[in-house]
């Protein structure tokens, strides 16, 4: 018996992927409708809470700010963020809270959809291996991450439409725009912290105008509303400390990833003594910090050797996903970036080790609630990030073995992911 021809395997492959996206669609129609997402507690997520980060958070703050109320003052329902989430979504009070909940969810899907089809074009220049873009979009949408973010409606994904915004712009080569480029880049650090790491990004990738646009944005940004973001930081601190003194040794949560929280639960584990109460004093950040360096200064020192102009994208990805690991709140949604890297840099031609460590990875991105402790599905997600840099390193240095190296000059510009395959052939 003859086997399938590779044209009627991909054939299969897209059909597949058409029905689960078929699902998917009438899964999520359904929840925008009812305002709760079906099955959502068989999920990693174990406590459904439709929008929450939407309506308890930044619509929340928005509303109160357009109606003269300092968000900052209630100090029983901590909006823990910097005022520039606010003036994000002061677009909300024009609608009922339903209605711009569903808004920004069909939102959400719209920049995922972008990030994927921009994956899909790096996918193709770095030779990853041919998967069709409606299996691709599939296996992005079916990671748990993807559908905690979208059940919550969280606001993480402002940093994605920041890197989707800055990498044409880097593309052009143009010294003007890639420093705007960078101002687009520091908004995500005013929305959420963790991406303040995105600045190493751009070192290891030579992009030093972004660099200086990225200090620069970030600096304007802070001054252009200086006494509500130093309110915001004294919120954030009040926040942590509520959360650092509901930890118990027994209870890290299956849907969060922070490295800090893993530290305090350790610290919490010791007991009345006199050691405990010397770690206890050491910030949870800072460790969790000194924990994500050696893997982010080894894969991005490996991608500045490497000098390749392809890996821009997933690069900026991986570090953002990296980064997220540090803060001491680091639920899973905030893990987005991490299968849409993947998806730029995971396929053809992996090592066994790499192999090794995203199929022991797989379990925690995968949705389904599965008996398996809290700190397990960390050290599994580790193994996910791990993985996806070490992925990212290989693709790196094979593409500098073929292609022009960053800032070669005339004709860089938009040859890069934004040209149609044949152009690279």
């Amino acid at each position: 018996m003859t086997s399938p021809s590779p044209r009627a395997l991909r054939l299969v492959v897209v059909l597949v992927a058409c029905a689960f996206l078929a699902l998917w669609a009438a899964w999520w129609l359904d929840a925008l409708s009812a305002l709760r997402l079906r099955f959502a507690e068989r999920t990693w997520m174990t406590a459904p809470a439709f929008g929450a980060d939407f309506w308890s958070q930044s619509d929340f703050a928005a509303r109160l700010w357009r109606g003269g109320v300092d968000p900052y003052e209630n100090d029983r329902h901590l909006f823990h963020y910097p005022p520039i989430v606010i003036r994000l979504f002061l677009w909300t009070p024009y609608f009922s809270i339903a209605t711009a909940l569903r808004i920004w969810i069909v939102v959400l899907f719209l920049l995922v959809l972008a990030a994927v089809l921009l994956a899909y074009r790096v996918r193709e220049r770095l030779r990853a291996g041919s998967v069709p873009f409606p299996a691709l979009l599939a296996l992005v949408l079916a990671t748990f991450p993807m559908v905690y973010l979208f059940e919550r409606a969280n606001f993480d994904i402002v940093t994605l439409a920041g890197i989707l915004l800055a990498v044409p712009l880097f593309e052009t080569e143009d010294p003007r725009l890639e420093f705007l480029g960078g101002v687009l880049l520091a908004f995500g650090p005013w929305v959420k912290v963790y991406p303040g790491l995105l600045g190493l990004a751009l070192v290891a990738l030579r992009r030093h105008r972004a660099l200086a646009g990225f200090v620069v944005g970030g600096v304007g940004i802070f001054l252009a509303m200086p006494a509500e973001t130093l309110e915001s930081f004294g919120v954030l601190r009040l926040a942590i400390e509520r959360v650092s003194r509901g930890v118990a040794p027994d209870t890290y949560a299956v849907w969060s990833h922070s490295l800090s929280m893993a530290y305090l639960h350790a610290v919490a584990s010791l007991g009345p003594s006199r050691l405990h109460e010397l770690l206890a004093r050491v910030p949870g950040a800072a460790v969790g910090l000194l924990a994500v360096l050696p893997l982010l200064g080894w894969v991005l020192l490996r991608v500045r050797r490497a000098r390749s102009r392809d890996v821009l994208y997933p690069t900026l990805l991986w570090t953002v996903s990296v980064a997220s690991f540090v803060p001491e709140i680091a639920n899973d949604y905030s893990l987005l970036f991490l299968p849409l890297a993947a998806a730029c840099v995971v396929g053809r031609g992996e090592s066994r080790p790499t192999r090794a460590l995203l199929a022991l990875s797989a379990v925690s991105l995968q949705p389904f609630l599965l008996p398996i402790p809290g700190l397990v599905l960390l050290a599994a997600k580790v193994c996910a990030v791990v993985g996806v840099g070490t992925s990212l390193v290989g693709r790196a240095e094979r593409s500098a073995a073929v292609q022009p190296p960053l800032g070669g000059g005339a004709g860089a510009g938009v040859s890069g992911i934004f040209a149609t395959p044949s152009d690279h052939q």
